[in-house]
């Protein structure tokens, strides 16, 4: 096994700063050959965007390649398909698919990628390999890793130099016990394998509020002074009163300006109404309307671009008739029609359709460098990202085990400001074990001004 350097960090005390400090300090010892690149690798395409324009930033001079963990598995095994009796190249796919025959080859869900990539790099020859073209290693939010993802990583920790960035308290599946990733290292660690050190200087913010809301949901430790602005608001269009005033009227809140997350643990109608309330407010207001994006699962983006051309109504038949504005669904129509013009297909497939779009909606989802001024998304959607404000609509059903880690996740997206939304009264707070660590509640105010005309 070579040596492994590994941060165990909070959340904002620039555990990604470290490991680019780290890289550059062992690029030059390790990065010797003209071939050698740096591989930086991640759990999900969030972090991955992040730690790519980290290194454009401050590691220009390093030859690097960028990925998910699950793109590097698949490109070791599409390098190396045939020793697995593979010949046509293989796609991951979601679900339960184990190798079958496809329209673009074999397809096969991440876990077995991850299994079969795994395997492979038990070869001494693919070994040599990887350690020759990516001799050094970085992967970060390492506390995502368990199962096949962890086994992956560990055969990788056979072939080259690992740099590794965690922090247990992001992990967010509470289906796992306690946090493997770490406690692999910890017990290299001890074999001297690997050099630990421990992050605890907030980096992203120097908001105190913020600083001192973390704490206390890091330690379940209840504070005694203001943190974060804490509002009841039962009433969904107290919410949106809130929401209104920080992004769009500045009466009581005039320097919400930037990037603007609104998190929240989970879907309700909740969500829902204060949304539709805040446009309710900006029409009285003579205001144009709170433009957001919201964001949606892989699977809910899928079936909307495929109700968008029609698949729903005419299943196959939709790429013969549909005229959609969509992009999306554009490109979608026309791949699949040039892939019946190059097979010679003399008619499509639902299969071909849903196929295209699985692809199409994955890569403008990975891939797409614009990050909108507005976004609507969940606490796990939010995970590995930073704004410059977050309003947090913080509802009630929250699985208790889970309460700190979701409302402290959310919270430290933050970098100028942060604001939690309650979908209770003011009197049933107490009753909420992560709420009621963030000390005193603030009033709600109303606004006592006219409205413009």
């Amino acid at each position: 096994m070579r040596e492994i350097v590994a941060v165990v960090g909070q959340a904002g005390t620039g555990k990604t700063t470290w490991l680019m400090d780290k890289a550059n300090e062992l690029a030059p010892r390790i990065l010797t050959e003209e071939h050698h690149t740096l591989l930086a690798i991640t759990r999900m395409h969030g972090s991955r965007r992040r730690v790519q324009a980290k290194l454009r930033e401050t590691c220009p001079s390093i030859r690097s390649t960028v990925s998910t963990i699950d793109g590097f598995a698949l490109s070791i095994l599409n390098r190396w398909r045939t020793a697995l009796g593979y010949s046509r190249p293989i796609h991951a796919v979601n679900g339960d698919v184990d190798f079958v025959e496809s329209i673009f080859g074999t397809d096969a869900d991440f876990v077995r990628v991850l299994t079969s990539a795994t395997k492979l790099l038990k070869s001494p020859t693919i070994r040599r390999v990887i350690s020759e073209s990516y001799p050094l290693i970085l992967i970060d939010e390492f506390q995502d890793c368990w199962g096949p993802l962890l086994n992956f990583v560990k055969a990788l920790a056979e072939c080259s130099t690992l740099l590794l960035a965690a922090d247990d308290f992001q992990l967010l599946n509470s289906e796992v016990e306690g946090c493997p990733a770490i406690e692999w290292v910890k017990t290299l660690e001890e074999r001297v394998i690997a050099v630990v050190e421990e992050l605890t200087l907030c980096h992203r913010t120097s908001n105190p509020g913020i600083l001192e809301a973390a704490r206390c949901l890091r330690n379940g430790e209840q504070s005694n002074k203001k943190t974060v602005s804490v509002v009841s608001c039962p009433n969904p269009k107290m919410a949106a009163w809130k929401i209104v005033d920080a992004l769009l009227l500045k009466f009581y809140m005039k320097d919400w300006d930037g990037a603007c997350a609104i998190i929240f643990p989970s879907n309700d109608n909740y969500i829902k109404n204060v949304m539709d309330s805040c446009n309710a407010y900006a029409q009285d207001y003579h205001r144009p309307p709170l433009t957001y994006h919201k964001e949606m699962s892989q699977d809910q983006h899928v079936q909307l671009v495929l109700k968008d051309i029609g698949f729903e109504e005419k299943r196959a038949q939709c790429i013969y008739s549909c005229d959609t504005s969509n992009p999306t669904g554009q490109q979608v129509i026309e791949c699949v029609r040039e892939q019946m013009k190059l097979r010679g297909l003399p008619d499509v497939t639902e299969k071909i359709v849903v196929s295209y779009a699985e692809r199409i909606v994955h890569r403008h989802r990975s891939y797409s460098p614009k990050e909108p001024k507005r976004v609507l998304v969940t606490v796990h959607g939010a995970k590995n990202r930073e704004f410059d404000n977050v309003i947090v609509l913080w509802p009630y059903r929250v699985r208790e085990e889970m309460k700190r880690r979701l409302l402290y996740n959310a919270i430290t997206r933050a970098r100028k400001h942060c604001m939690v939304l309650l979908q209770l009264k003011a009197k049933d707070a107490e009753y909420d074990s992560a709420i009621n660590l963030l000390g005193p509640l603030e009033p709600f105010k109303a606004n006592s001004k006219k409205k413009k005309q």
